[in-house]
Order: C-alpha cells, then structure tokens, then sequence
C-alpha cells in the first residue's frame, strides 16, 4: 500500500517520510525465530488488519490498522494470521500445495 501511495504521489519527499513512518512501524519480521529488519518495501510481504480494540494490540487509540512484515525467507514457508479475539498475530507454517503433472 505504501508504495502505491509513492507511486501516486510522485513527490520525493512525501515517498521518503512514507517509507520511514513504516520502517518505524514494522522494525523487523513478525516471525519471533528470525532477526530481519524492515529496510525497504518490496522484500517480504505486509500484512495490515483492521482492529477495533487498538489498546489490546499496544497500539495508540487513534491507530486502527495493525501492521506488520513478513521477511522475504520467512515467507516462502510462514504466513500470518491475526486473531482478533485474543488481539495477537499468530505466524503459521503455510501448507504445501503439490500440483500435479499433466
């Protein structure tokens, strides 16, 4: 979503404060296993969720999206989920699709 924002708005600087309020937000990969940090958009996978109870989720009140990123290895074999009853992101192996030969 953020770089669809940079690439709408075609201004430098507003493309520069964008991806810095993000690698702020995000800081490394949700995956509690690895130590990646967020350098830039287009590695790895964001994932944003609507919340409701943002204080649940250590988030600030007036903050309504829960956001967070997967590394480039992680995701190959993890994906996320958020569980917005308990308020938590749970990161999950994802299942192996076999596809069959023709």
């Amino acid at each position: 979503m953020l770089l669809n924002l940079c690439q709408l708005t075609r201004l430098p600087e507003v493309c520069i404060l964008l991806l810095a309020m993000a690698a702020s937000v995000i800081g490394k990969c949700v995956n509690p296993g690895c130590e990646a940090e967020f350098k830039r958009l287009g590695t790895g996978k964001i994932y944003s969720f609507h919340v409701d109870k943002p204080l649940a989720w250590g988030l600030p009140p007036s903050v309504k999206q829960k956001v967070v990123w997967l590394c480039a290895k992680c995701a190959t074999t993890k994906q996320v989920q958020f569980d917005q009853r308990r308020c938590e992101v749970l990161v999950t192996t994802r299942a192996l699709v076999h596809k069959r030969s023709a």
